[in-house]
């Protein structure tokens, strides 16, 4: 009878985190491993069209921040740096201007839009939403270019689905905020 092991993931430091060339993939480290995801052409259109919407929206009504690409690191034990698609912090979050620049986001973003990359697993995805969730993130935003659908994931760690016909709403997180879902996949 023979057994065969495995040996255990090489978990990452921050210090090796930020050492790595850039190579124009999107990496994250996730528990201390290293997550890689490329992303294509859909995948940008779609992060744009949101980014543009929202930045739009919440500058119009002076309620924060909206970026996309940050890096955001939490403070846990095993190293976390995620980098959602497009994020957004409110005014009350936002850290003093001489805390800006310095390294990775320390603040826990209210809202996370993560557009799923073709490489990334349902269990990935899942693992980033209840992360983000963990780490006090009011709203995470699933959205799956393939299926034309949207996941909302709130803080109860409950879900919903909406699809084509729908208009995506953020609630409290972003009072007032619409976009029709058949504008945002066309």
């Amino acid at each position: 009878m023979t057994t065969t092991t495995t040996s255990p993931t090489r978990l990452m430091t921050i210090a090796e985190f930020e050492a790595l060339p850039e190579d124009g993939q999107k990496h994250e480290l996730l528990w201390g491993e290293l997550i890689s995801v490329a992303s294509n052409f859909r995948q940008m259109a779609l992060t744009g069209r949101l980014v543009a919407a929202l930045s739009t929206y919440v500058d119009e009504h002076d309620l924060g921040i909206v970026g996309p690409k940050g890096a955001f690191e939490f403070k846990t034990d095993l190293p976390l740096v995620l980098v959602p698609d497009v994020a957004f912090v409110r005014t009350a979050n936002i850290p003093p201007e001489d805390q800006q620049t310095k390294g990775y986001i320390r603040v826990v973003p209210d809202l996370v839009v993560e557009v799923v990359s073709p490489s990334e697993t349902v269990r990935l995805v899942h693992t980033k939403v209840m992360a983000y969730l963990d780490q006090g993130a009011r709203m995470v935003i699933i959205v799956y270019p393939d299926r034309n659908e949207i996941a909302l994931w709130s803080m109860d760690r409950t879900d919903r689905v909406l699809g084509q016909g729908d208009t995506l709403d953020f609630g409290d997180v972003v009072p007032g905020f619409a976009l029709s879902l058949s504008r945002l996949f066309r």
